[in-house]
């Protein structure tokens, strides 16, 4: 069994005088969305604003997430930040309606299962000439502040966090290193529309995640578009370089909104990726909760990445020709030579490389996070049996084993 790192001496004080003052209340929609409008003197939340989605949200935290107080003070200021988010997009949409008049820049999209170097993967396609990523800070805070050309308060925000993150959860640092200054995740972007995995990652809502799973995500989609379109308002580029595993549920409706899309999928074995994911999971949830449970982590996201896999794999019979499949183990032996063929493959980022310039041989802070399937009570044959369509698929790929750890 894995256990949570132990508390900044300032967190368990509040934590225990919150408890005691009664302070540790319900999370409440309006309050939410008074603070945001509020703080940033906008009112203008969006005709697509899916109220419907943050009010399920919150009753699951409230209900099921058993945060700490000081957790749940951080989800707080998440969510308004979010909201924030929303309001000062409104702001510029308003202002500015030719924004949503351009149209979305073609897209390299990276995914697969967590743990599977995706974020290598994006970093390095990102570093490229004509690439536009989308740096930490951008996701976090996508929409200017006050002035058009704002960047200086968002990236003071994201470096704060960055900072708290290693207070608060040195091995979460070291397992999901976090930089202003480096691409990140687009899942950041659909937190926004409150409709992302992202929630049920850090807290334990399954209600929320079971009516996410009912729900039709093009929505989801069609404001993260209109984010992006922002985005590039902003700074513009010839092709993006995007990266989520959440998107491998969702690949189909990923393309309707954005046709214009190629596919990396990172492919790695099971009982490397799972335990790791899974590891990671328990140690996001411990910062903002004391009653983390392994078997609910595990059974949930068992069941969501099979799920994942499922689709996936569907989308990739219907649509062979959007995906460029990549081994971790080749990747983290020969990253050149991988890089070399996927650019190969791909006329967005050819025409746009300046080969004396782009170093396609960087190497990336390497994890040294360490995971056991046994912390799970897991075993691979079990897992190869539970994935076996997934198992079946990297068999036919000839996906390298595993060599690096």
């Amino acid at each position: 069994m894995l256990k949570p790192e132990k508390r900044p001496f300032l967190i368990k004080s509040f934590n225990l005088l919150s408890d005691s003052l009664g302070l540790n209340g319900d999370l409440n929609f309006d309050k939410l969305v008074r603070k945001s409008r509020k703080k940033t003197g906008l009112s203008e939340l969006g005709t697509d604003f899916n109220d419907q989605a943050l009010k399920i949200l919150l009753k699951s935290i409230n209900e099921e997430a058993r945060l700490n107080p000081f957790g749940k003070l951080m989800i707080r200021e998440k969510l308004i930040g979010q909201l924030e988010n929303r309001l000062w997009a409104t702001h510029w949409f308003n202002k500015h309606p030719e924004i949503l008049e351009e149209e979305v820049l073609p897209i390299v999209l990276i995914t697969g299962l967590q743990r599977t170097g995706t974020t290598k993967m994006q970093r390095l396609l990102s570093d490229l000439s004509g690439a536009r990523g989308l740096m930490s800070w951008e996701a976090l805070y996508p929409a200017p502040i006050k002035n058009s050309n704002e960047s200086r308060r968002r990236i003071g925000r994201t470096l704060r966090n960055e900072k708290a993150i290693k207070w608060i959860s040195p091995l979460f640092q070291e397992i999901h290193p976090i930089h202003a200054d480096k691409p990140e995740e687009d899942i950041l972007l659909l937190d926004v529309h409150f409709m992302s995995s992202s929630s049920e990652a850090i807290m334990h809502v399954p209600s929320y995640a079971a009516w996410l799973d009912n729900q039709h995500h093009t929505e989801a989609y069609e404001y993260e578009k209109k984010l992006l379109l922002l985005l590039q308002w902003q700074k513009s580029g010839k092709y993006w370089v995007l990266k989520s595993p959440h998107h491998l549920e969702f690949l189909d409706q990923f393309t309707i909104v954005f046709p214009d899309t190629k596919i990396v999928w990172m492919h790695r074995s099971i009982e490397h990726c799972i335990p790791s994911f899974l590891s990671m999971l328990y140690f996001s949830r411990c910062m903002f909760s004391d009653n983390v449970n392994q078997d609910a982590i595990k059974n949930h996201w068992l069941r969501k990445l099979a799920a994942m896999l499922h689709s996936g794999v569907k989308f990739r019979k219907d649509f062979p020709d959007k995906i460029i499949d990549v081994s971790f183990s080749d990747f983290m032996e020969n990253e050149k030579l991988i890089l070399s063929d996927i650019i190969a493959q791909m006329p967005c980022i050819a025409e746009n490389l300046h080969k004396s310039k782009d170093n396609i041989n960087e190497r990336i802070y390497k994890s040294k996070h360490m995971y056991n399937l046994k912390d799970w009570d897991l075993d691979v044959p079990g897992l190869k049996s539970q994935f076996s369509e997934y198992v079946e698929l990297i068999s036919r790929l000839e996906i390298s084993n595993e060599i690096h750890e």
